[in-house]
């Protein structure tokens, strides 16, 4: 893994958890090049615009427990502003917090990934970092849970997809991807007010009230974002 991994750099927002668990010490033993590590919101946030990495990692506590630390609102926050600032880091949230509403809210503001600490240890992550790097998104295995239960596709999988026409399979491959309707627009040179008619009819095709569930929708069809995102 260590020799997959050797040209990764990742940056750190440390919190309780991280510092505990020793995360910066445990992704250097797996080969990942770990180019900041602090505490500070605003630090963190400017390093990931003037030396960004990778991946940025980001441990945040539930709002209630953050007396040390980033808290999961501020985490949206932060979120927020590196999408307003249009930062090409993929940004993986480790949390304790298991609220859906507050997960898609992540999704929905740029996260690429979100893993629930329970178990979780540095090989895992270093996987997820992994992961991230190669264009897939990360969903904590509960949420997907949650979505395969109250499923609102009930047609098989292909069906499902060939419903789809071969613009709206593509626009949904970059959904899948974390990408926005002027990333997608640009990618396919196509206008952003067609990705946006694209979007709607995959919302109505797929039974999606939002983006994060659309993507979820994508990752259960098999939908892979693409090489080039």
């Amino acid at each position: 893994m260590a020799t997959n991994q050797a040209a990764i750099r990742v940056s750190i927002l440390e919190g309780p958890w991280a510092a505990w668990q020793g995360l910066a010490d445990g992704l250097r033993g797996e080969g990942v090049q770990i180019s900041s590590v602090t505490r500070d919101v605003r630090l963190f946030l400017d390093s990931l615009g003037t030396d960004p990495p990778q991946v940025a990692v980001m441990d945040v506590e539930g709002d209630s427990e953050a007396a040390v630390g980033c808290s999961v609102t501020e985490g949206i926050n932060l979120l927020r502003e590196a999408r307003k600032r249009r930062l090409e880091v993929r940004m993986l949230l480790l949390s304790a917090v298991s609220t859906p509403e507050i997960i898609s809210q992540c999704f929905d503001e740029g996260a690429s990934g979100y893993l629930f600490r329970a178990g979780l240890g540095t090989t895992a992550v270093a996987s997820a970092i992994n992961s991230l790097v190669r264009g897939e998104r990360l969903f904590p295995v509960q949420l997907l849970r949650n979505d395969f239960e109250h499923p609102p596709v009930t047609s098989p999988t292909a069906s499902v997809l060939l419903a789809l026409t071969q613009r709206e399979r593509e626009v949904l491959a970059y959904v899948a991807g974390g990408a926005d309707n002027l990333k997608i627009a640009a990618h396919l040179q196509i206008a952003e007010r067609t990705v946006k008619s694209h979007v709607t009819q995959l919302y109505r095709k797929l039974g999606a009230e939002n983006r994060t569930q659309l993507a979820l929708r994508a990752c259960h069809l098999g939908v892979r974002p693409p090489p080039d995102l």
